[in-house]
């Protein structure tokens, strides 16, 4: 394998890759969480509380959604609440043009908004697209089958895994793709922009013509020793 398709496929640092799989298998965790523990609830306590054990734990993954912006942008040297403003703006824009409902914007929309972020955020630090599509590919899946006021909210647990699986290859390979390509393509100008940089610090200084006056003046003047 070649250094330029490791660094496609695995990264430029394994230790910045294993740490992104590490915030993609806890993200996974999270997401999985909105399925077995209202399932949990309703059988072992109160099926009553199942669909607000729904509610809590969707609102779990996306707080570890925003979690996972934030340590991701660390790695990556980005300053992580760039990012979060600018999902913020779009996710008000589709709340002001009325386009989903609120409870959708914030339980569908702004998640699927935050793991495209995210993938973009870990092209930009490592690239590794084995990397920048797992933290959209599983949490996608596990989070879709029972997310609240997502697609498959409401049928039965094949049927919803049918639809979750669908959603998640369909999403990666659009957002997540696109949020990939768009991070490598920041991290190759920002590369670029710094060799170019570096390149012109190496070049030997030029003569300012504006400092060659007090130069010359404050060269002794050979001239009138010579008179003397």
């Amino acid at each position: 394998m070649t250094e330029s398709v490791r660094r496609f496929v695995v990264g430029r640092d394994r230790t910045v890759t294993r740490r992104i799989l590490l915030v993609s298998a806890a993200l996974c965790v999270a997401a999985f969480g909105t399925l077995a523990v209202p399932t949990i609830w309703a059988e072992y306590r109160s099926p009553a509380g199942a669909e607000a054990m729904q509610l809590a734990t969707a609102t779990g993954f996306v707080i570890s959604v925003f979690a996972s912006i934030y340590v991701v942008s660390k790695t990556g040297g980005v300053n992580p609440y760039v990012p979060t403003a600018a999902v913020f703006v779009v996710a008000t824009s589709y709340g002001v043009t009325g386009l989903v409902s609120g409870p959708q914007l914030l339980f569908f929309v702004g998640p699927s908004i935050l793991l495209g972020v995210l993938a973009a955020l870990s092209a930009y630090a490592n690239d590794g697209a084995l990397a920048s599509l797992s933290v959209v590919f599983f949490p996608v899946f596990g989070y879709m089958i029972n997310a609240p006021y997502g697609i498959a909210d409401g049928l039965s647990l094949l049927n919803g895994l049918r639809f979750a699986l669908i959603f998640s290859i369909l999403f990666t390979f659009s957002i997540g793709i696109a949020g990939f390509l768009i991070g490598a393509s920041i991290r190759r100008v920002v590369d670029y922009a710094d060799l170019f940089t570096i390149e012109e610090l190496r070049e030997p200084d030029e003569l300012d013509p504006e400092k060659l006056p007090d130069e010359l003046s404050a060269q002794p003047d050979s001239t009138t020793g010579s008179d003397e």
